[in-house]
């Protein structure tokens, strides 16, 4: 498992900070792979927003994507997560 950097840490708590992003967060970390529609249909959001908040995860690594035909299918990145609580465990050791 990589080290992590505050800064990555610091993105990724913003990140998850934000109560949407987090419950699509949660939600793709809960199952093995999620299409995009499905992301859709259980949030109250446009598509365009949710689109925003997959890129967001998606760019800090926190999910993957994967297109199959007009489809993307998105799963979490445990080993990302896992650095990052990793991270917060040493913040209280220090």
């Amino acid at each position: 498992m990589s080290v992590m950097k505050e800064q990555e840490a610091t993105l990724i708590a913003k990140a998850l900070g934000d109560p949407n992003r987090f419950s699509i967060y949660r939600q793709i970390a809960e199952g093995d792979e999620i299409y995009c529609g499905e992301v859709c249909d259980k949030h109250s959001l446009s598509p365009g927003t949710v689109s925003h908040h997959l890129k967001v995860l998606t760019d800090l690594g926190l999910v993957t994507s994967r297109k199959e035909g007009l489809n993307v299918y998105y799963r979490s990145v445990p080993e990302k997560f896992a650095a990052y609580l990793n991270f917060l465990h040493h913040l209280n050791l220090r």
